[in-house]
């Protein structure tokens, strides 16, 4: 049974950032010298808690960036996630009451992001109208996928919450690009039995999943990053509380930095699944969730009253092109009654002026040596939402979505996880800007005690601005930056 999100979700961010503690140093001020890709270029690896525990490998960089992988092992069985915690600058507030008097100037919003993609489990379907897709959705109750209702028939299961085997990782360095290479391996997982399975077959089992990893880094000064800037309007309520009733945007402001550059590609060989006897034209769907989440801490969150990231539509969302158009999922989008195949190789998340980090795959696979055709789709989009005792907020979404591949005894495919951070912002005051020590202080309290999580399932939230179409297709390449935060 597929795990979901929910309340749980809100735990496993609460760790995931704890584990900051370990990985990031403490933050420094912004120099105006550009760092080198090894100044501040760290590895950390070893046993974690974060997203269910088990073992890791991040790639780090200062305070404000962490990159990696997240799997099981033999004493913590668990998936394998692919995780980006990162820093976003959101923009830059001018900030006055409702008198027109000004309250605060150029104070500078970020916010810390999780974006992780999470390999679920596999399943075995007949593709009996032959558009490699499965035609099927999942019940989603109290947080959790809890079952498959299919138009077409499905046989048995591959849950991929197991234990890993890890290859020793090998390192690259010329310089301007870091790489690291290590394989993950699962062998004999067990079928679990679905709605149509008529018994088995074969020795009964997935003799061997192995997970090829290529993860790559470079870093680049750039010089003319445009942040948004805003007008905020507020009025003081009760006990002192600062209410936000207007925001509106002002010409953005251009900003020198680093940006850092992460892909990881991997090459997945699926081999010796057993098909069942009854399945006329076998295909195997690999389900992933994708999750959104980010933490604001109470200070930040008392002050903006969630109502910045509403007016600015910076929660996040992912978005993806299917043959009628491109579609949005995020909070509000629920569980689809039918899947909505995809028509483009990728799924790319964001908000209306920052990127998160973007889900690629090529359309070809080859299946015991022949190059054929993938299918790709998605099926939900639903809410992370919670509050701490201290008014910590987390704040995201999570998508559930598949890779259907033509049946054969062996499997190769290679997708790609990326994304990108703006560090060493030069220009900004230091003591204007949220730092990662009041996010340690926070994100401590919120894993000791969680004392209520709200999940809002369906609907608009007050303020909140409908998606704004822009380009989500370009790659990470230096020349592109200045559109980083002044999308189009």
């Amino acid at each position: 049974m597929t795990s979901g999100y929910g309340t749980r979700a809100f735990g496993a961010v609460a760790v995931a950032l704890a584990m900051l503690l370990g990985v990031f140093a403490l933050p420094t001020a912004a120099s105006a010298d550009t760092a080198t890709l090894n100044d501040e270029l760290g590895t950390e690896s070893g046993p974690t808690t974060a997203l269910g525990g088990g073992d890791h490998f991040f790639v780090v960089f200062g305070s404000d960036a962490a990159f990696g992988i997240v799997w099981g092992t033999e004493e913590t069985p668990n998936n394998v996630y692919f995780v980006t915690i990162k820093a976003r600058y959101i923009g830059m507030a001018q900030v006055y009451d409702t008198e027109g008097k000004l309250v605060d100037d150029n104070r500078t919003m970020k916010v810390y992001t999780l974006y992780a993609v999470k390999l679920d489990d596999m399943l075995e379907f007949d593709d009996e109208n032959g558009n490699g897709t499965l035609q099927y959705y999942r019940q989603y109750a109290a947080g959790n996928f809890t079952g498959y209702v299919s138009q077409e028939p499905i046989f048995k299961k591959v849950d991929l919450k197991t234990a890993w085997d890890a290859s020793p990782v090998v390192e690259e360095d010329d310089g301007d690009v870091r790489s690291w290479s290590f394989d993950l391996t699962a062998t004999d997982l067990p079928y679990q039995p679905l709605e149509d399975y008529t018994g088995p077959s074969g020795d009964d089992k997935l003799n061997n999943l192995t997970l090829t990893f290529h993860l790559e880094t470079k870093m680049v000064q750039v010089d003319n990053a445009s942040l948004p800037q805003w007008r905020i309007t507020v009025n003081k309520g009760p006990l002192g509380m600062t209410w936000i009733v207007d925001a509106d945007k002002l010409e953005d402001i251009q900003v020198t930095g680093d940006v850092i550059t992460y892909h990881v590609k991997w090459d997945q060989s699926i081999e010796g699944w057993d098909y069942d006897a009854a399945d006329e034209d076998p295909a195997l769907l690999m389900e992933f969730e994708a999750l959104v989440g980010n933490y604001i801490p109470p200070g930040m969150a008392a002050w903006m009253q969630m109502r910045m990231f509403q007016y600015m539509n910076e929660f996040g969302y992912a978005n993806g092109v299917t043959d009628h158009g491109e579609v949005n999922l995020d909070n509000r989008t629920g569980t689809y009654s039918t899947p909505k195949p995809l028509a483009s190789p990728r799924l790319t998340f964001g908000g209306d002026y920052t990127r998160i980090g973007k889900l690629e795959w090529v359309t070809d696979v080859t299946v015991d040596g022949e190059e054929l055709q993938l299918h790709a789709q998605i099926m939900a989009g639903i809410p992370v939402w919670g509050i701490n005792a201290r008014g910590g907020v987390f704040a995201g979404f999570a998508v559930l979505g598949g890779i259907a591949f033509p049946g054969g005894d062996l499997i190769v495919h290679d997708p790609t996880f990326s994304s990108e951070a703006l560090v060493n912002v030069d220009g900004l005051d230091p003591s204007r800007l949220l730092g990662l020590a009041v996010l340690v202080a926070a994100v401590l309290a919120v894993v000791v005690v969680v004392a209520a999580v709200a999940l809002v399932l369906m609907g608009k939230k007050p303020g909140q601005k409908s998606p704004q179409a822009y380009e989500r297709t370009m790659g990470s390449q230096p020349g592109e930056w200045a559109k980083y935060y002044n999308k189009k």
